[in-house]
C-alpha cells in the first residue's frame, strides 16, 4: 500500500485478494484490512469454484465484521435455476457468451436494484502475449482462450450498461447498510 501511495500520492481506499482468496478458510483478512485502513474489499466471490469462492457469502455488500465500517463489495452473481453463477468478469466474461453477461448485469441492476461489480484483467485485453506452454492444459484453455472476442465484448458491455466509480458505489452501498 505504501509503494503505491508514494508513487501516486493517493492512499488506496480498496483492495482485491489475489483470486478472489478471501473465502471461508480465511475470515480473518478482512479484519487486517480494516486495521490497515482499507474502506472496502472485493475480494470474494460467493461461488464454488475449483480455485476460489466462498459459496455462503453474501452475493451483495455487506459489513464483514460487526465493528468496522469496512464493506466487502463481492464480485457479481447470478441465480438462476437454484444454481448461484459468476458474472462479474474475468475468465467467465471471456468464456461465456456476451449474452448471458449482459443478461446478468441487466438483473442485478434491474430486479435485484443493486450495481453490478465487474473486472478484468488487462493481459486479457492482449491477444498476442507470450504462451507459457508449460502451464497444464486446463490453465492454458482458461487463460488463452478467447483473448481475441474479449476487448470488442468489453467494449460493447461498456457502451450497454451505466457504470461508476467504485469509490462511490461504496459510498452507495455504506448508506445502504446503514
Amino acid at each position: 500500500m505504501i509503494a503505491i501511495e508514494d508513487s501516486c500520492g493517493v492512499s488506496p481506499m480498496g483492495y482485491r485478494a489475489p483470486s478472489f482468496s478471501i473465502d471461508q478458510r480465511t475470515p480473518w483478512a478482512h479484519r487486517v484490512l480494516a486495521e490497515e485502513g482499507y474502506a472496502y474489499s472485493s475480494s470474494v466471490a460467493p461461488i464454488r469454484h475449483d480455485h476460489y469462492g466462498w459459496r455462503d457469502a453474501p452475493r451483495f455488500a455487506h459489513r464483514p465484521l460487526p465493528d468496522s465500517d469496512l464493506i466487502e463489495l463481492p464480485v457479481t452473481t447470478v441465480e438462476l435455476g437454484g444454481r448461484r453463477m459468476a458474472a462479474g468478469g474475468g475468465g467467465f466474461f471471456r468464456l461465456l457468451p456476451y449474452g448471458f453477461s449482459n443478461w446478468a448485469i441487466t438483473r442485478v441492476n434491474g430486479s435485484d436494484e443493486r450495481p453490478a461489480v465487474f473486472y478484468f484483467h488487462p493481459w486479457e485485453i492482449d491477444p498476442d502475449q507470450p504462451r507459457v506452454q508449460e502451464a497444464p492444459l486446463k490453465s492454458r484453455i482458461r487463460h488463452y482462450s478467447r483473448l481475441k472476442e474479449m476487448r470488442p465484448k468489453l467494449l460493447k458491455l461498456l457502451k450497454a450498461h451505466r457504470w461508476g466509480r467504485t469509490d462511490a458505489v461504496v459510498a452507495e452501498e455504506r448508506a445502504r447498510l446503514q
